[in-house]
């Protein structure tokens, strides 16, 4: 009789435990959703909507959409080189005509038509427009690692949401355990049966707990924020995530040699420095070219209000320049293209030593996460059942509570989720690395220009 009063007591005090634990996370994930009241977030949020916001105008994505106009507005500025050039030319003058000069009026004034037009530079011009196309295919490369990286940056967050969920669900119950005991103890204290010492001690545990529970709760706000601020979304929290569906958990990892030859390859940064290594290789052709002739057809429509007869209404002909002398400014020039190819050239190696080393480190990191993920495996079976054999020992009335299984078995599952999540994110990096996410995710027709067309929706936008 006294284990079964005893029983309602401790399973009474429990209940009431868990219930304002359970109410008081469904008041702030209330508080959450009623945030944003008109945001179109799906709830639950989805890892798939979540990566779709990649493509979205964030800070980091502007620069480098900046970037790429910036060569864009150059190749245009060398196209423009060989445009057709037009202007009017007016003049009004006074002027006092010689006493010998057969017109003797004072104005002297005119307006004109001049057209010119660059003809033929000796490589000048090609030399600028490879360079151009260079340029602006390294930034288009750039700007789909950009949002690669974007991906990447979002599915951590993602995860760690999840993470930061299932490290409060664990904190929470190791508090309503460490308050069950403290709950005991504080009972028998007052029967006599414990001293005020181990009255302390037991609060003092239950202290702790509440205060990493409170920890855990903040974690997760903080997480949903950084989520959010990702997203290029700042404010809106989403308050229920699904669980993703993982794609490389029984991936085999190939061979070191393998991945080393696909990132030099492919590797989008890399290509990225040889295309502008490319573009500085057609500036110095540009530069050496620098000293050589130029053709230019002109022409010119005029009318005076004084006609003598050295002027002419029309005139058309073909220019010939031929610099004699630079005062050596297409030496400075062919000796700055040098140095920058030689820059280029060294970052070239040191990107390729960086993205190696990279390589081997993201491959151990997957060698080890498939061996930890066997091995949380095997945990969680363990404290799954370790948690079935406590609930029918509990039922059984051999045990007062669970103990600590249900804890136990929170932690195990919080442990094989940050496995198999940090298993994801290192495949992730590695398809990065070696441009797979490149090819498989980015190279779509649709997939630069949705950038360049957001960017001019917002420029045209009143």
């Amino acid at each position: 009789m006294s284990s079964f009063v005893s029983h309602l007591f401790v399973t009474g005090k429990l209940y009431r435990f868990v219930c304002v634990a359970l109410v008081m996370p469904g008041l702030w994930m209330a508080t959450v959703a009623q945030a944003q009241p008109g945001a179109p977030m799906p709830e639950p949020m989805t890892l798939e909507f979540a990566l779709q916001q990649a493509e979205a105008m964030h800070p980091d994505l502007l620069a480098a959409q900046a970037d790429l106009e910036l060569v864009q507005a150059e190749q245009a500025r060398t196209e423009s080189e060989f445009g057709i050039n037009a202007s009017v030319t007016g003049r009004l003058r006074y002027i006092e005509p010689s006493s010998t000069a057969f017109l003797r009026k004072n104005d002297d004034n005119k307006i004109a038509l001049e057209v010119s037009k660059r003809l033929y530079d000796f490589g000048r011009h090609e030399a600028g427009l490879r360079a151009s196309e260079e340029d602006i295919a390294a930034r288009r490369l750039l700007l789909q690692d950009m949002i690669v990286q974007r991906r990447i940056s979002i599915m951590q967050a993602y995860f760690d949401v999840l993470l930061a969920d299932l490290a409060y669900i664990r904190d929470n119950e190791d508090m309503a355990t460490a308050y069950v005991s403290f709950d005991r103890v504080k009972d028998r204290n007052e029967l006599g049966q414990v001293s005020d010492i181990d009255l302390l001690e037991a609060e003092s545990l239950y202290q702790q707990s509440r205060r990493k529970r409170y920890a855990s709760d903040v974690a997760r706000r903080v997480a949903r924020s950084r989520l959010a601020i990702s997203m290029n979304r700042t404010g809106e929290l989403s308050s229920d995530l699904a669980l993703p569906v993982l794609r490389h958990q029984k991936r085999k990892l190939p061979d070191l040699e393998q991945l080393h030859k696909q990132a030099k390859e492919n590797n989008p940064v890399i290509l990225a420095l040889r295309r502008q290594m490319a573009a500085a290789q057609s500036r110095l052709e540009r530069a050496r070219a620098g000293d050589g002739p130029v053709i230019d057809a002109e022409m010119e429509v005029s009318q005076y209000s004084r006609e003598t007869s050295g002027r002419d209404p029309f005139r058309v002909g073909l220019v010939f320049k031929v610099p004699l002398y630079t005062g050596g400014a297409v030496d400075a020039d062919i000796a700055r293209e040098r140095a920058g190819i030689t820059r280029l050239r060294a970052d070239v190696l040191a990107k390729e030593m960086d993205v190696n080393q990279r390589l081997v480190e993201r491959w151990q990191d997957i060698y080890v996460l498939q061996a930890q993920r066997d091995e949380v495996t095997v945990l969680q079976d363990f404290r799954d059942l370790y948690l079935d054999r406590s609930r029918a020992e509990y039922e059984l009335d051999l045990k007062t509570d669970l103990g600590d299984a249900m804890g136990r078995f929170s932690e195990a599952r919080l442990e094989a989720a940050r496995v198999r999540y940090s298993l994801e994110l290192a495949w992730e990096r590695l398809e990065a690395l070696t441009g797979q996410a490149q090819t498989e995710k980015t190279t779509s027709p649709d997939a630069v220009p949705a950038v360049e067309k957001a960017r001019s929706e917002e420029n045209t936008a009143p």
